[in-house]
């Protein structure tokens, strides 16, 4: 039996159910401080829409630094009170600045954003999101250009002078001068329908203060408002504040929400391991209705900022107040973000019995040495068949079917297997996993092929937690459902616990067998040797799990029969096998899983090497991405080597090579309901 190559970067798997192209773009200028990043790279240039060449007015005042702010807004008095307010945040160090810009200058820096700046549409595991380039790059554009954007220039620049440096400075305890005058670090961004940012901690570089100016449309009672009713939590794009277990590791759940208000600046320390933070989709369904926001970060002192504005006698190192100045807060780097977000989970592995997986009269052998090399591999017994049968749609227990499975695998190291249970076991979960959606309030109502136009009701993270389903975080990593298996399928006649009793009978009772295991091997090429598994349920609005890394393990040929002189076989990877459930009983839900625009595929891409953001690094590459977007798979470093969509009663097989990341992307609230699946690794020897 030829044995398959593994996906990685150098070999490119064709995605098998579906092709790759859900846009994934990896930019020179990274997503907002709601987003993540600011890269070391060259900036992206802002391209600057002309279609317009009506330029917004713009008056040009005596101080235009003190009067873009609203009279009082950055007094000494108002400092202080925000002062007091940073340090009694929870669950971190925060602050809300309402109507801190002069109105008439905000509506216009929002109306020139809105009509002149060219938005980019960027998706990676952690965000979709529309994004401009580096607004601190104005003072480079065009004159006609720039002509379009006096208020932008205004409010970019009231923002970094240093009447405001040191007003921020003095409501997060920072010492005098310790913000840059040199640095500016700021971009536009439009969150539309369906676009949101996961959890994070900015940590990365020099960054210091996190800031957020909301652009969303003004409440009718507002200062001279002329919105239709401003945004509300109903709206969702909220920002998420996530408490920690300890240092580095969020709770799964946010304990603050700060749902977006116009004219309102959100405002938090970086702070590595503490400051987690995310967006919330986007809830919105009106056309055109989105949630804009110009947003970035303040750096710490630059050694260029010396020339540009040396601190003057006495300021340096002066605290503007001694209670709880600067806790938390120093020159950040991203090596610890990284190496926890690029570790494995850390489950174990659990060793399976000795297997003949070449077969013959007695599979249960406990090796393949008696059998010559030379010889062909046997079919499935009829005993295997037979345990095979309660679970498995026989079509695929035929020699011819799995023969043209291990040739499509061999070829592209990856292979899905559609309808694979049984159709009476699958119609049972089927239902069983629809009837948890509908008590759990989650996904689409009965024969509603019009699920993407209803707005869905924001995130409850309480939702489905019960009969022995339990939340699994941290939230930087993950977010889903999983089932203890110490807790489920105690109560069959449950309607809400049917789906577990069902799957736990597929994890427990399929997946570790001997029958499985020679059924893989025939149609891998490799054997399974040792496995861990999970049943997990990914809830609309709520779930997924981040880029990740695959494990690597010695091979057993490698360990035994090296010498000093002989080269060391390369580590093996794991054979995923993942059966997946989603509601696709109508033609509208199985086209919008098909779609990937409400997520829940599986991924699996190279990693992205040369970027140290945590929040970012994992962007598939310019000239391709995952998913259904892009039309095309990607071969580039950092690209998407296999999108596998969501798809009811499926089995998906893949070989991995160690270092290729794998995530399931987040899923929608709009989906037509929960990502349900059995996912198994498997450890292997060829």
């Amino acid at each position: 039996m030829t044995p398959p190559s593994s996906l990685s970067p150098s070999s490119t798997a064709a995605a098998v159910a579906a092709s790759a192209d859900n846009s994934n773009h990896h930019d020179n200028h990274d997503i907002d401080s709601e987003g993540g990043s600011s890269s070391t790279r060259a900036p992206k240039r802002l391209k600057v829409s002309s279609e317009s060449t009506t330029a917004s007015a713009a008056p040009t005042p005596e101080d235009p630094i003190a009067s873009a702010f609203r009279p009082g807004a950055i007094s000494p008095s108002s400092a202080r009170a925000l002062r007091a307010q940073y340090l009694a945040s929870t669950p971190y160090r925060h602050a809300l600045l309402p109507a801190l810009f002069t109105p008439s200058l905000l509506r216009s820096a929002r109306q020139e954003c809105l009509t002149h700046l060219h938005a980019t549409h960027k998706e990676t595991d952690i965000y979709r999101v529309l994004q401009t380039g580096d607004l601190a790059n104005l003072d480079g554009l065009p004159a006609a250009e720039a002509r379009l954007l006096p208020s932008l220039r205004r409010l970019r620049d009231a923002l970094y002078s240093r009447t405001f440096r040191r007003f921020v400075e003095r409501v997060c305890g920072l010492k005098r001068g310790s913000l840059s005058a040199t640095k500016r670090d700021l971009s536009h961004n439009r969150y539309a329908k369906g676009c949101h940012l996961l959890c994070h901690d900015d940590v990365i570089g020099s960054r210091a203060v996190s800031y957020i100016v909301y652009l969303v449309e003004e409440e009718e009672d507002g200062d001279g408002g002329t919105g239709p009713r401003g945004w509300t939590a109903a709206d969702g794009g909220a920002l998420e504040l996530y408490p920690v277990v300890s240092r580095g590791t969020p709770a799964v759940r946010p304990e603050k929400v700060v749902v977006p208000r116009w004219n309102e600046v959100a405002m938090f320390a970086v702070q590595p391991g503490l400051s987690f933070h995310a967006v919330s989709e986007v809830l919105a369904v009106k056309e055109g209705r989105e949630r804009p926001s110009i947003s970035g970060w303040f750096h710490f002192r630059q050694p260029e900022d010396e020339l540009v504005e040396p601190l003057g006698e006495g300021e340096e190192g002066e605290d503007w107040e001694e209670e709880g100045a600067a806790e938390g807060l120093e020159e950040n780097t991203a090596e610890a973000s990284l190496e926890q977000l690029m570790a494995d989970d850390g489950r174990p592995f659990a060793a399976l019995p000795p297997l003949s997986f070449r077969g013959g009269p007695d599979s249960s052998s406990s090796s393949d040495d008696s059998i010559p090399d030379d010889a062909d591999d046997a079919p499935l017994t009829p005993s295997e068949v037979a345990t095979l049968a309660e679970f498995v749609n026989p079509t695929y227990l035929s020699a011819p079917t799995i023969a043209s499975l291990n040739a499509r695998f061999v070829a592209e190291s990856a292979v899905q297997l559609r309808e694979f249970l049984r159709a009476e076991l699958a119609a049972a979960v089927r239902a069983a996993t629809r009837a948890a959606d509908a008590a759990d309030g989650l996904g689409w109502r009965d024969s509603d092929d019009v699920g993407m136009s209803r707005q869905p009701p924001p995130p409850d993270y309480a939702a489905g937690v019960r009969g022995g389903w339990v939340e699994r975080g941290p939230a930087h990593k993950q977010r889903f459902l999983e089932l203890d298996e110490g807790d489920s399928g105690k109560r069959d006649g449950d309607k809400q616990d049917a789906a577990a009793a069902l799957l736990l009978r597929v994890q427990r009772e399929l997946v570790p067998s001997a029958a499985f295991r020679r059924f893989l091997y025939l149609v891998t090429s490799v054997k399974p040797m040792g496995v861990r598994t999970r049943t997990a349920r990914f809830r609309p609005g709520m779930d997924y799990t981040l880029a990740t890394p695959t494990p690597g393990f010695p091979s057993s040929s490698s360990s035994s029969s090296s010498t000093e002189e002989e080269e060391e076989e390369p580590p093996l990877g794991v054979l995923d096998a993942t059966l997946c459930f989603v509601r696709d009983d109508s033609a509208g839900a199985a086209r919008v899983w098909a779609s990937d625009d409400v997520g829940g595929f599986e991924c699996y891409m190279a990693a992205d090497e040369g970027n140290d953001d945590p929040a970012q690094y994992r962007g598939a590459a310019d000239d391709g991405g995952y998913g259904k977007a892009s039309g095309k798979n990607n071969t580039g470093d950092g690209g998407a080597l296999l999108s596998v969509s969501a798809s009811s009663n499926a089995l998906s097989l893949a070989l991995r090579e160690p270092g290729v990341l794998k995530f399931v992307k987040y899923v929608g609230a709009a989906a037509p309901g929960s990502r349900w699946e059995v996912a198994a690794e498997y450890q292997y020897e060829f």
